[in-house]
């Protein structure tokens, strides 16, 4: 589970009829998670599916 309130990052892997607004493979930063709806807000981009992206580890954590 994520944290509320935490900006984080997700990696696009579906562009399907986004692609004049999303890449494959880009990064994106997500600003508001919607678990419930099901969508991720992205900075200046709007609202997307959560099933469009994958989750990006945070370079902060460290292993144990």
């Amino acid at each position: 589970m994520l944290e509320t309130g935490v900006i984080f990052q997700v990696r696009c892997i579906d562009n399907t009829l986004q692609r004049n607004t999303l890449s494959l493979g880009q990064i994106y930063e997500v600003t508001r998670d919607f678990a419930r709806d099901g969508y991720y807000e992205l900075s200046g981009l709007g609202r997307f599916s959560r099933a469009r992206f994958e989750v990006l580890e945070s370079s902060s954590k460290t292993a144990d």
